[in-house]
């Protein structure tokens, strides 16, 4: 606490970092005064500690909102960020800008929404579609029965629109992949390393494009080796679970712009919509607090700045915070990459899948309506994803709705007879920062040269390429630099799932970035 009042914290930036460093800031704070509190009360008796124990849930949160008073500030109407939706003018129904997905290796975000009463709105799936034009439907499905990472040996083999050939070439790419240690790989464009471990051209269109450019939303021409060595080890090959599809059962705007916010507000979080910042206002190295652009000044003794990479300089014009990062910044030349969002009304079903991975197309997934948008019986609504999106923006977007229209009705016999009711396309140019790797090596750290200034958003040094997964990390390091900074016990990032025991014997484990 500072001067007899709580220690203000105001956290710039309403999407799922920020939300995740206001969570952790006061369960911390929380578990830090209800440790110091049963340590002085060592001499009690077990009867006592008994009630004491039974009370510290319902104070334990009152503790950590009397410790910080932390305040949330978006500038638009919802928090969420880019896991948002739009409001559908003909059914008056939420839907998703872009369908987000997680994956059973995502256990900081998974620990948040469990912390959050909110995991069941996530469903898992064990296996992933895949549909190539020539080859009919392939499952791809780790079996449970074998110990990772062997357990995925099955699954590439059941590819069907792979020759024996490719598959070797992939087998033997991932056994090279897990033998490298990840901080060799920083510098290396994936295309390049894949092609040193003699994957042909057919290979690299074929199987690593279509995992990499969806998985990091970027080409594998231009990504970091190491981010796309996170996913497929991380994510696909070392422990049972990590390559779970975790699809939203209800719209994004519902979790991330509703019912997360509620569940973190009821933590004493103050959350306040429509109130975008104009700046930072300093004191020679001080802070003072941040200026809305309404004209309210709101004290603070720390600002988490939880905006894109690309919105953060703004923040920072003016004040001593400019001059001081002027050679910590980078994140300015950071570019970005795009993904667009295709949304599809018909008038009846054409696949009862829930998804499924597209290959050979300009199509790359697509989604069913779980429980969103097109509830309407006459209507049935379709997503197709489309991750580093440039040359599907040049198409223009009658052109790419018609190829991806043509592309459905050759993957799914009833999509022929269908007819397109409507169609919506939604792009976001930035999406998601181009992890490349000048970008990989100069993502910064959560801590700056300023101790009341902190970093959050998946952009910064996470050790996670752009995920809701590293977002949630970047907001727990944010919240542990403000509680270090305060004395208070750190907060620890979860290290994810156990590798199996041969996993651990085969894979050289990614080290701890955090």
């Amino acid at each position: 606490m500072t001067d007899g009042h709580p220690t203000r914290v105001v956290i710039i930036g309403g999407g799922i970092a920020g939300l995740a460093a206001a969570e952790a800031i006061v369960r911390n704070a929380s578990a830090s005064d209800t440790s110091v509190r049963n340590a002085s009360a060592g001499d009690t008796s077990a009867g006592d500690t008994s009630v004491r124990n039974t009370s510290a849930g319902d104070t334990a949160v009152k503790d950590g909102a009397d410790r910080f008073a932390v305040t949330v500030l978006e500038a638009k109407r919802v928090t969420g960020g880019r896991a948002g939706s739009f409001l559908d003018p003909d059914s008056g129904e939420p839907v998703d800008y872009c369908q987000h997905v997680a994956m059973g290796c995502c256990t900081n975000l998974l620990g948040l929404l469990c912390r959050c009463g909110l995991r069941e709105l996530f469903h898992a799936y064990r296996d992933l579609t895949f549909l190539h034009p020539n080859a009919g439907p392939s499952q791809f499905r780790p079996v449970s029965w074998l110990p990772p990472p062997l357990h995925l040996v099955p699954a590439v083999g059941g590819l069907r629109f792979l020759s024996r050939q490719q598959r070797r070439e992939i087998h033997n790419a991932l056994w090279r992949m897990m033998r490298t240690d990840p901080r060799a790989l920083v510098a290396l464009r994936a295309g390049d390393w894949l092609r040193r471990t003699a994957q042909s051209e057919e290979t690299l269109r074929d199987f690593w494009d279509v995992i990499l450019v969806s998985a990091l939303g970027e080409s594998t021409e231009t990504v970091s080796m190491a981010a796309a060595r996170k996913v497929l080890i991380d994510g696909f090959a070392s422990a049972a679970g990590a390559a779970d599809v975790l699809v939203p059962q209800r719209p994004l705007t519902e979790i991330f712009g509703d019912r997360l916010p509620a569940a973190i507000g009821q933590l004493g979080v103050s959350i306040r919509t429509s109130t975008p910042v104009r700046r930072l206002v300093t004191r020679g190295r001080d802070l003072v607090g941040v200026e809305t652009v309404g004209g309210e000044m709101i004290p603070a003794e720390h600002v988490i700045s939880a905006v894109p990479w690309h919105a953060i300089g703004r923040l920072l014009q003016g004040s001593v915070a400019e001059s001081e990062l002027s050679e910590y910044r980078v994140w300015d030349s950071y570019p970005a990459s795009p993904i667009t969002g295709i949304h599809l009304w018909f008038d009846r079903e054409i696949t009862d899948r829930p998804h499924a991975v597209l290959v050979g197309t300009a199509a790359q997934w697509l989604f069913r309506d779980a429980a969103r948008g097109g509830r309407a019986a006459q209507e049935h609504y379709y997503q197709v994803v489309i991750s580093g999106s440039r040359s599907a923006r040049e198409m223009g977007r009658q052109a790419l709705v018609e190829q991806v229209l043509e592309e459905l009705q050759r993957a799914f016999p009833g999509a022929v007879g269908a007819r397109l009711v409507r169609s919506r396309v939604v792009t976001d140019p930035q999406a998601v920062f181009s992890v490349r790797p000048e970008v990989e090596a100069s993502r910064p750290p959560a801590r700056t040269p300023l101790p009341w200034l902190h970093l959050a958003g998946d952009w910064i040094a996470t050790g996670w390429p752009a995920t809701m997964e590293g977002a949630v990390i970047s907001g727990r390091l944010a919240a542990a630099s403000v509680s270090m900074q305060e004395g208070l016990s750190p907060i620890s990032i979860d290290p994810g799932l156990s590798p199996g025991w041969l996993a651990k014997r085969l894979i050289v484990l990614s080290p701890q970035t955090h």
